[in-house]
């Protein structure tokens, strides 16, 4: 009688059979598919921010190694905003290590550091990557399972 009560569809009045009971159950599984995908994508669109922060960053430093004692630099100071400044030393850098703490670190020191970020990073996207594709696969499979059974309706 349980069983028979959470297949009854009251507007037709008939209990449902296993195709329907299976079709119903797909197509509730639909959105949460599309939810998994739209994540998905935006852990990589967050991912490929952060390393277009640290691709400047790089390019920044390297061209501090090629630079001599002092150099003029342009300096972001927040909302859009950057101030021109001399940097007199140019071996001096501050790296942030989490929690808006920093640590003072050399040049070389510092593009390691970026290095090991972008690898971390790397390894990141393509399991994200990867979790995606097999969304997407699954996806398009209950989509073509719903549309079968459609058609044997």
């Amino acid at each position: 009688m349980f069983l028979a009560w959470l297949f009854y569809t009251p507007r037709i009045g008939t209990l449902m059979s296993d195709s329907d009971a299976e079709l119903r159950r797909l197509v509730n599984a639909l959105p949460q598919y599309e939810d998994q995908i739209r994540y998905w994508e935006s852990q990589l669109d967050a991912i490929s921010n952060v390393k277009a922060d640290i691709f400047q960053a790089q390019d920044t430093i390297n061209g501090m190694i090629k630079s001599e004692k002092s150099n003029e630099m342009l300096v972001p100071v927040g909302h859009n905003t950057s101030i021109f400044a001399t940097v007199n030393d140019m071996d001096r850098v501050l790296v942030g290590i989490g929690s808006r703490v920093y640590m003072e670190t050399t040049r070389e020191d510092s593009l390691n550091r970026l290095n090991k970020r972008l690898d971390d990073l790397n390894t990141a996207s393509q399991t994200y990557q990867s979790n995606l594709v097999k969304t997407q696969q699954e996806y398009s499979s209950i989509r073509g399972k719903i549309e079968s059974l459609q058609g044997v309706q």
